[in-house]
């Protein structure tokens, strides 16, 4: 049995005339017909019932008929999912990490670009605080991550990308604070922060400890909405990078004077040998510091 001969079979049954089927598949009538006898020969019965008019199917024929029917549509099923595995198998994952308060940045600067570059790479994003992005890299969960902590180049690879001041939110018809904060300005005011403690944040701790105070965080979150909502109603001062608040409407960012800007760096494992994929994206990011 053969997919010529089904097809001839099914074309039969659809017309219910040998000659008619043998047109319509652009064969002569003799080769139709041979395909019959030569099923009716394998399953040993007859499959149509022949007249002058043309052909029926006999109680054989239509439990044949039948099981063409489902075997084809498998066949099609089976093709279509073997064609989406291939071609699933020709996109090239890319795992990205990125912190809270990156994200934003960067996606816009350097992820949008790099899918229009590079559709055959399918780039899966997740956020991470820095330090669960050490893990990751080593165990191979991410293959790269945009972060501002400085990691161990005994066991991590990583150049910087841009500078990111860290500035204090402040609703824009407050006047209070002027084009500059220093400790005194933000000594007693409500703070808020995001919920994933940053890098930079020692430095704030120690410089309120040399005043013989501590600061006075009032919130924590990871709730972007309310940390601006709070600081358009002047309820509350976040201290967070530039990048993070450059899309708040409402919003002043007030450089604080005692805070270097921090770095956002990308960051991908040593030990590991970089994928295509990840080595075609590092080449394009380092095009990004030209």
């Amino acid at each position: 049995m053969t997919l010529k001969q089904i097809e001839y079979f099914q074309k039969v049954c659809q017309t219910g005339n040998i000659s008619a089927a043998a047109d319509a598949l652009f064969v002569s009538r003799s080769v139709v017909s041979r395909a019959i006898i030569e099923l009716e020969e394998e399953f040993e019965a007859v499959l149509f019932t022949r007249s002058r008019s043309g052909v029926t199917l006999t109680e054989s024929g239509r439990i044949l008929a039948r099981l063409f029917e489902t075997f084809l549509a498998s066949c099609s099923t089976a093709k279509e999912r073997i064609r989406c595995l291939s071609a699933q198998e020709q996109v090239r994952p890319l795992r990205i990490g990125v912190t809270p308060t990156n994200a934003y940045c960067v996606h816009k600067g350097y992820l949008e670009k790099f899918q229009d570059l590079y559709p055959d790479i399918r780039l899966y994003v997740t956020e991470h605080n820095a330090f669960d992005s050490w893990k990751l890299l080593l165990d191979g969960a991410l293959d790269a991550s945009f972060t501002p902590a400085v990691p161990d180049r005994a066991a991590f690879e990583y150049f910087d990308l841009y500078q990111n001041p860290i500035m204090l939110g402040v609703a824009e018809k407050n006047t209070r604070i002027g084009s500059k904060a220093g400790i005194g300005d933000i000594i007693d005011l409500p703070l808020g922060f995001f919920s994933t403690p940053m890098p930079v944040e020692h430095i704030l701790n120690a410089s309120f400890e040399a005043m013989g105070r501590q600061p006075n965080v009032v919130l924590r979150t990871s709730d972007q909405m309310l940390l601006r909502e709070l600081t358009v109603q002047g309820k509350l001062y976040p201290i967070l990078p530039l990048d993070m608040m450059a899309t708040w409407e409402g919003v002043r960012q007030v450089p604080i004077d005692f805070f270097q800007s921090s770095t956002n760096r990308v960051v991908w494992c040593r030990a590991l040998e970089p994928s295509p994929a990840l080595a075609a994206f590092l080449d394009f990011m380092r095009g990004q510091l030209i």
